[in-house]
C-alpha cells in the first residue's frame, strides 16, 4: 500500500517572526528614505558662495582707468534654491561649514521666493549706484547732486514695470514738486492704496509724464502701505557712466567691494598693494558701511579663494575673525577707513603700468 509523501515541515514559530520582521523594517527603511529624500520641509541651507574678482564685473566709459597688481572680491553666501528636504537638513546640521535655517531668516513673511528675489535684486542695484557716489566722491571727482527721486531700479510684476525706468529722475507727483526720494515717498503713501498718481519724469532730456496706480505692500503687517515697486535714491549728475555687472547676485553686501574697486580704478595710486582683498560690508552714498548677514561663510570663500586680507564692518571683526584661520581680518565703518587701512598695508608687488 502506497503512503502519501510526507508534508513540508512547517518553519518554526521563531523563524516566521523574524521574517516578519524583516519584511516590516525593510518597508520602514523604505518608507523613511522615500520620506527623507523628497518630502521638503521650510528650512533653507547656506554655506560659502563663490568669491568674484570685482574688477572684472566693473567698466568706465569716459575716464581713464588704472589697473592693480592685486584684487578685490566680492563674497556671498550660497542659498538654497528651494526648501531642503529632511536628509538635507540632516546633512546640513552635520555640515560645519553649512547652517540651515528657517525660511522667515531669508523670506520676508508674506512674500514668495520669487518676490523675495525682486527684492534682493533691488537691494543689489541701490548698492551698485551707492557705490558709484561714494566712489567718486571718495576719490574727489565732482558728482553734484539734483532735485529729485533718481529712479534706480524697478521690480517686475508691480505697478512701475514697463512705466518707470532705471535713469529716470521724478521731479513731480500730482502736481508736488519731489525734491529727493523722501519727498516722493511722502506724496505716494499719503494717498490710499489703490491711488492713481500722475508723476512728471526727466528722461535723458525728455519731460514725460507717468501714470499709475499703488497696489499694498505684499510684505506681512504692511499692507495698509501703498508701494509701486521701485527702488528709489537722491539724483547726482555724474560725469562719467560706471557699468556694475552684479552677475544675478542678490542683496546689499556688494557695495563696498564695488566701491573700493571703482576708486582703484580710478586713480593711479594701487589701492591693492598687490594684495587679493576679500569685501563684504554695504555702502550708502555717504560712504558709511553697513552689517551684513553670512560673514562667517563668507570667511570661508575668502580663504577658498586664496585672499589674504578681508575686509569687514567694524561690528562684524569679532565673528569674522572667529572663523578665519589664513586671512587677516581688517573692520572699517566707512569707505575712506577701508581706504587708509589699505594704504597702511606693505606692498606685494609695484603695480603693472
Amino acid at each position: 500500500m502506497d503512503h502519501p509523501p510526507p508534508l513540508p515541515e512547517e518553519p518554526p514559530v521563531e523563524s516566521r517572526r523574524w521574517w516578519r520582521l524583516a519584511v516590516v523594517v525593510l518597508a520602514l527603511g523604505v518608507g523613511i528614505g522615500l520620506v527623507g529624500a523628497y518630502v521638503q520641509v521650510p528650512y533653507y541651507s547656506l554655506g560659502p558662495g563663490p568669491a568674484k574678482d570685482v574688477s572684472q564685473l566693473v567698466s568706465v566709459d569716459g575716464e581713464r582707468t588704472y589697473p592693480s597688481t592685486g584684487a578685490f572680491f566680492l563674497t556671498t553666501v550660497s542659498v538654497s534654491s528651494r526648501p531642503v528636504t529632511l536628509f538635507e537638513a540632516l546633512v546640513g546640521w552635520l555640515d560645519p561649514a553649512v547652517s540651515v535655517v528657517h525660511r522667515d531668516v531669508i523670506i520676508r513673511p508674506g512674500l514668495t521666493d520669487e518676490q523675495q528675489d525682486q527684492f534682493n535684486v533691488l537691494d543689489m542695484e541701490e548698492s551698485k549706484y551707492a557705490a558709484v557716489i561714494a566712489a567718486l566722491h571718495a576719490v574727489g571727482i565732482e558728482a553734484p547732486p539734483v532735485r529729485g527721486a533718481q529712479v534706480i531700479a524697478v521690480a517686475q510684476g508691480f505697478p512701475a514695470a514697463g512705466k518707470l525706468r532705471s535713469g529716470d529722475v521724478v521731479v513731480a507727483v500730482n502736481g508736488v514738486a519731489v525734491r529727493d526720494p523722501e519727498a516722493f515717498v511722502k506724496q505716494i503713501i499719503s494717498k490710499p492704496v489703490g491711488v492713481e498718481h500722475a508723476l512728471k519724469v526727466l528722461r535723458g532730456r525728455e519731460e514725460v509724464t507717468v501714470e499709475l496706480s499703488t497696489i499694498p505692500s505684499p510684505i506681512d503687517g504692511e499692507e495698509d502701505r501703498p508701494v509701486i515697486g521701485a527702488a528709489l535714491g537722491a539724483a547726482f549728475r555724474l560725469p562719467l557712466n560706471v557699468n556694475l555687472d552684479s552677475q544675478n547676485i542678490g542683496g546689499p553686501s556688494a557695495g563696498l567691494a564695488f566701491a573700493l574697486t571703482i576708486a582703484d580704478a580710478l586713480t593711479q595710486e594701487d589701492l591693492t598693494r598687490g594684495h587679493l582683498i576679500a569685501v563684504t560690508g554695504t555702502i550708502d552714498i555717504t560712504g558709511a558701511v553697513g552689517l551684513v548677514g553670512g560673514v562667517e561663510f563668507k570667511v570661508r570663500a575668502a580663504e577658498r579663494e586664496g585672499a589674504d586680507i578681508f575686509l569687514v564692518p567694524k561690528d562684524e571683526v569679532a565673528l569674522a575673525s572667529g572663523v578665519s584661520t589664513d586671512v587677516k581680518v581688517i573692520g572699517v565703518n566707512t569707505i575712506e577707513e577701508a581706504i587708509a587701512a589699505l594704504r597702511s598695508l606693505g606692498r606685494v608687488a609695484p603695480k603693472a603700468a
